[in-house]
């Protein structure tokens, strides 16, 4: 743009009620030269005049910014040349942008402008925003035909609480407002509704504004056909190197080797993530999952900004996804798990020699649930991280302090050497009722299936029962025996 043309765009600006400094000047100079030159090829504008370009483009849209303030960040949906989001962000060097513009030769000319001007946290959106299109944002805003209640769903799914929606619309907007359907009636509520004019001209305009009062928002993760498109990596193929990994995770063998495993189903997960950020790795959902809970939805978020979402095709995510719960898949790094010193701590030390890895999941939940703060895994026991014991711990086995121990072959030695005595539950032990426990002591769980060694009995208790049921899964014996434990440190009420 020639210097007599930035003068008379500034006198334009000032005559409108904005004065621009030397780089805001400079950056529309430049945006301008790039539309004269791209239009041709592109169809960026139907305007050519210069002053109609200045008037009824950049400062139709830089108005906005004296009209009302601008939520950060924001969508501009349907740019097109970068109206309005472009003359936004240069009046509001701060305002995060997100310019969103399918048409690929016009995204482009987007990012060409964008590195042109140096215009920073400007992000180019190179498809249709549509139901499966995920925005952290505070608001959008749009200049397209688009009719408002079209609008007003189109974004409904991502937009927060609080979140507004910014149309510039000409001065016959009263249609558009009476075919508001019901259901974005009660979910918006109008914030403003303002007629302006053009300084200048004749031209009229009309801004509204509608603030989201529902909190509901709907999110729905699919692999989609345009490369970038998709919310997150897509894995439709049973050799991706990510799936076979995760499918490993599902064996003890597999979690062994990696360090990590997999958490499964929605309460779990978002437990998980909320409560041990630092164990986790990243996250699978399947395709076409939907989610309407804000929380999740922060958390899904905030894998996907860090590259490590990863929306799987149904039939293989099936595979990983082994109860059956349809929620998120998370994939977490266990916790090192060191070697016991064979020394009890202050209460209950647990021995677990379960293999069942539920049964090891059911009373890691029991023990820190009752308070205890050393759990000991012989060398018998399932992994206390696999998926199952996950589940049945209801993941508490993240919270767990555990340590690993010998085999029970081994442990008679530990016993004698140790400095606190062993209380193995046994059905031929002593009634666990009424029974006084010392201030540490070993609680060495049964086994399914064989028991206890003899020599381990030395001090046995037991749960008694009616003759009608021989014995109490190994995992259910132990919880009692925790509880009992618990009731009896609080003494007589």
């Amino acid at each position: 743009m020639r210097k007599t043309e930035k003068t008379a765009m500034a006198q334009l600006f000032q005559q409108s009620g904005l004065t621009l400094t030397g780089t805001q000047i400079d950056q529309f100079g430049s945006y301008y030269s790039l539309l004269q030159k791209h239009n041709d090829e592109l169809d960026l504008t139907r305007l050519n005049r210069f002053e109609d370009i200045v008037i009824k483009h950049f400062i139709d849209c830089a108005l906005v910014t004296r009209l009302c303030d601008l939520p950060s960040p924001l969508v501009d949906i349907g740019t097109g040349a970068g109206f309005p989001g472009i003359p936004l962000k240069i009046m509001k060097p701060d305002l995060r942008l997100i310019l969103a513009e399918p048409r690929k030769k016009r995204a482009a000319f987007l990012a060409e402008t964008v590195a042109a001007l140096n215009l920073s946290n400007v992000e180019i959106y190179p498809h249709m925003v549509t139901e499966h299109s995920v925005f952290e944002v505070a608001g959008v805003i749009t200049r397209a035909l688009e009719s408002v209640d079209d609008t007003l769903g189109r974004v409904a799914h991502f937009l927060p609480r609080g979140g507004r929606v910014i149309f510039m619309k000409g001065p016959a907007a009263d249609e558009d407002i009476r075919k508001i359907s019901p259901s974005h009636d009660a979910d918006y509520e109008i914030e403003l509704d303002r007629d302006y004019t053009l300084p200048g001209t004749q031209f009229g305009r009309r801004l509204l504004i509608f603030t989201k009062t529902s909190s509901a928002r709907k999110t729905t993760y699919r692999i989609l056909s345009q490369a970038g498109e998709t919310p997150g990596i897509p894995i439709s193929s049973p050799e991706n190197a990510t799936f076979r990994e995760m499918k490993k995770l599902i064996s003890s063998d597999g979690i062994k080797k990696i360090g990590k495993t997999l958490v499964s189903g929605k309460k779990q997960v978002h437990e998980t993530i909320t409560r041990h950020p630092g164990l986790c790795e990243a996250l699978a959902l399947f395709d076409g999952y939907a989610e309407t809970d804000s929380g999740m939805n922060d958390c899904i978020g905030s894998f996907q900004r860090n590259r490590r979402l990863y929306i799987v095709k149904k039939s293989l995510f099936n595979e990983i996804d082994i109860f059956n719960t349809n929620g998120p898949v998370l994939e977490a790094r266990t916790p090192e798990i060191p070697e016991w010193d064979r020394t009890a701590g202050e209460g209950c030390t647990l021995l677990i020699p379960f293999q069942d890895p539920s049964n090891v999941g059911t009373v890691i939940r029991s023990a820190v649930g009752f308070g205890v703060q050393h759990i000991v895994l012989l060398r018998e026991a399932a992994h206390p991280f696999h998926p199952k014991s996950i589940r049945a711990s209801g993941g508490a086995v993240f919270a767990a302090r555990l340590s690993r121990g010998p085999s029970l072959a081994e442990f008679a030695q530990s016993v004698k050497e140790g400095n606190a005595p062993l209380l193995a539950l046994d059905s031929g032990g002593a009634p666990i009722d009424g029974f006084v426990f010392p201030e540490r002591f070993l609680l060495l769980a049964g086994i399914e299936g064989p028991g206890i060694p003899d020599t381990l009995k030395v001090d046995a208790l037991s749960i008694p029962m009616s003759g009608d049921v021989e014995s109490l899964n190994a995992a259910i014996a132990a919880s009692i025996a925790l509880y009992t434990w618990k009731v009896s440190r609080r003494g007589p009420r």
